[in-house]
């Protein structure tokens, strides 16, 4: 039986993310179960490993279209929800008008809350689109993202757009924290820069054509309308992702591969590679406590939060 350390030696670099991210789990397994049932899992998945670097359900050996098609859906995803974070600033006076706010923090927050959900959605979305995959991960994020706008364009007082506002960037979070894995599990290092350029589009595109968009729709047919054309766009990704939209997450792909094999209970005991409920909540944990580091014990970090947030929480 190898040591522990063997886990941790370089892999070939013919390996796919799958057997990297068998060997994250299997990293849970050592600190949270102790080595033996770790490396008892990863011998197991050894063989399965080496079938799947050429195996054709392998989403990096996937056709180009294939690939694209759903790059381009999980960009479109991307492109959404940063829409809606700036859309509605051309807005803020007749919001003020509309439910009477004269108190210009209430009418900041109004649009500056939807970050607030933003920086705490890939907290939780981010681990639990590692543990399940990526897929309905963001389809239900994307039906719920469609709703909470709904919700914003209904709302009977500046309250309850407010709590709105903040569900719908929890919920549109989701492309931000799962879009870069979802790329990353489609093409190599060699092929991931121009997937990656097309990616970051949306993030980038999305707040410069929001308040474009945004004041003439204000302008021409009144500011509920910005919210319904923005959960307008969030049906149409819908439409096209759910029927188009595959499944890239290496263990999940794997979990499934195993279970088409027909192995015995025992054997699915030993080979599962989905967390526990132990493993889930470690993994949560590890995702939250790691940005609180990095914000309060990196200074530039720090600094750069404190910019970001001063600028994307300014509405004028």
């Amino acid at each position: 039986m190898p040591s522990g350390s063997t886990l941790h030696s370089a892999t070939p670099s013919a390996y796919s993310s799958s057997a990297e991210d068998v060997k994250k789990v299997v990293t849970v397994e050592l600190q949270e179960k102790g080595g033996a049932s770790a490396l008892q899992n990863h011998a197991s998945y050894a063989s399965l490993d080496d079938e799947w670097i050429t195996d054709p359900s392998n989403p990096r050996n996937w056709s180009l279209r294939k690939k694209w098609t759903n790059a381009a859906i999980v960009s479109f995803y991307t492109f959404v929800s940063p829409l809606a974070s700036s859309m509605m600033a051309p807005c803020l006076l007749q919001i003020a008008e509309q439910y009477q706010v004269t108190n210009q923090t209430i009418l900041a927050m109004t649009l500056s809350i939807f970050l607030l959900g933003f920086a705490v959605g890939p907290l939780i979305i981010a681990p639990i689109s590692e543990m399940y995959g990526r897929r309905w991960v963001l389809h239900i994020s994307n039906i719920l993202f469609l709703f909470f706008n709904i919700g914003c364009a209904f709302s009977p007082n500046a309250g309850s757009l407010i709590a709105f506002r903040f569900l719908t960037g929890l919920a549109g979070a989701t492309p931000i924290a799962c879009g870069g894995g979802s790329i990353s599990d489609l093409f190599g290092e060699k092929d991931r820069a121009a997937a990656m350029a097309i990616f970051t589009l949306g993030p980038l595109l999305g707040p410069v054509i929001g308040p474009i968009a945004g004041g003439f729709v204000a302008q021409s047919i009144g500011p509920k309308y910005v919210f319904i054309i923005i959960a307008g766009l969030s049906a149409g990704a819908g439409f096209v992702g759910i029927p188009f939209l595959h499944e890239t997450y290496a263990p999940v792909l794997l979990q499934r591969k195993r279970a088409g094999r027909g192995v015995s209970d025992a054997e699915k005991g030993q080979l599962n590679i989905l967390p526990t409920r132990r493993e889930a909540i470690y993994t949560i944990w590890l995702n939250i406590r790691r940005p609180a580091e990095l914000l309060t014990r990196s200074f530039i970090c720090f600094i750069l939060s404190l910019y970001m947030s001063f600028m994307y929480g300014t509405p004028f």
